[in-house]
């Protein structure tokens, strides 16, 4: 059965930056974060009210559009109550990643959830939430791989791209061995802010990049992948939205 969260606490995540004139505001960090140990103490920040959920059951609900939809690379029954696309070649930014999943964003402040279930195994791939204006502009965390030297090899990442240039720091976090993970990204006037959980109970901030992009959608991403072979699942278990005050 599906968890669905109404209630919001600080997260863990990050992806590939290559220098942009955004303004972040970082964990400080000298080296990539890890997942929280069992003395980690998450703090909690209570989420508001839920606008809208999607658990996946079947088909999809009203509002979804596909930007480069490629109908053989995405199930709804692969895995029963789990939406799977394939995380395969291409980026955002340079406009040929398929099935991209978005929907109009809301207005105000607000925060995304959804529950990912994903192993990445090639340079760049990512999966997770994506806020987004085109393909220069937006913001995207989840689960992704990158040897960058700013990355942390399988991780989480919080990147932001303006102008078509990544901001330099993506908050790195070490997630070797998590297959499934709960995410969260909020918008609060121009402060996007990244959590994550790995029981959906205990979060953890991630990282917070603060940017004046205009952003028009909100949605799923996965893809990122370098080789033109490589397809691994990426599967969302439901995609929520909360409004916040």
């Amino acid at each position: 059965m599906k968890k669905i969260l109404l209630m919001l606490i600080p997260t863990i995540f990050i992806l590939f930056a290559c220098g942009a004139p955004a303004t972040s505001i970082a964990v400080p960090t000298s080296t990539p974060a890890s997942l929280p140990t069992e003395t980690s103490i998450p703090l909690t920040i209570n989420s508001g009210s839920l606008l809208f959920q999607d658990e996946f059951e079947g088909s999809l609900d009203s509002g979804w559009e596909w930007l480069r939809e490629n109908n053989n690379e995405w199930s709804l029954t692969n895995n029963a109550g789990w939406l799977e696309i394939m995380a395969g070649f291409g980026s955002i930014n340079g406009g040929n990643v398929n099935n991209l999943l978005l929907r109009p964003i809301p207005e105000g402040n607000f925060e995304l959830e959804t529950r990912l279930k994903f192993k990445p195994v090639e340079n760049q791939q990512i999966a997770g939430l994506l806020i987004y204006e085109n393909a220069a502009n937006h913001i995207q965390f989840g689960h992704g791989l990158c040897d960058a030297p700013q990355c942390a090899g399988e991780g989480l990442y919080l990147d932001l791209m303006t102008g078509g240039s990544f901001d330099s720091e993506n908050f790195a976090t070490k997630a070797t061995g998590t297959e499934i993970i709960y995410l969260r990204l909020r918008l609060e006037g121009n402060i996007f802010t990244a959590y994550a959980s790995e029981n959906g109970q205990d979060w953890n901030l991630i990282g917070a990049h603060n940017n004046e992009i205009k952003p028009l959608f909100v949605g799923l991403v996965a893809g990122g992948a370098f080789n033109r072979t490589v397809q691994t699942p990426a599967q969302f278990d439901y995609f929520v939205i909360n409004t916040l005050p």
